[in-house]
């Protein structure tokens, strides 16, 4: 795995893996760089929608097909795996679910968490975040579990 923690095999996009290649090269976590220290130039174009005191939610720079919405939640702190969150980490994560499900009137979801591994897990971050998904309604949604 490269510094950034970043796995292109994983990538869904042209344009994904020109950014990732990117993120790679300048050596930096693309989660922390744009949503925990949130320095410029952000790698990750869409404006945060809703902020807690340890998550960051926003609309997925690639969506999967077929989405009426797809947005990822993400951790400030750079973890992996759900079980190192702490209590008020843990509590907060369904505060910003809320948060963000009531500004976008959004009633019918499917959450999404990968962690660790990338390789197992399909992700392309290695940085623990969920992802919040609404069917666009056009058939199902593809996307790859590990």
């Amino acid at each position: 795995m490269n510094k950034s923690g970043l796995d292109l095999k994983n990538a869904r996009r042209k344009k994904q893996i020109e950014v990732m290649k990117k993120i790679i090269a300048d050596g930096i976590c693309p989660f922390c760089h744009d949503f925990s220290d949130k320095i410029k130039p952000a790698y990750h174009s869409n404006p945060i929608l809703a902020e807690t005191d340890h998550w960051v939610a926003s609309r997925n720079a690639w969506p999967y097909e077929k989405t009426k919405e797809h947005l990822i939640l993400v951790i400030k702190r750079h973890i992996l795996i759900p079980e190192e969150m702490t209590n008020e980490e843990a509590l907060d994560f369904w505060k910003i679910i809320k948060e963000v499900k009531e500004k976008l009137s959004i009633k019918h979801s499917t959450l999404l968490m990968r962690s660790d591994s990338t390789g197992k897990t399909g992700a392309t971050v290695q940085h623990l975040h969920a992802q919040l998904i609404v069917s666009g309604g056009e058939g199902p949604i593809i996307t790859a579990i590990g």
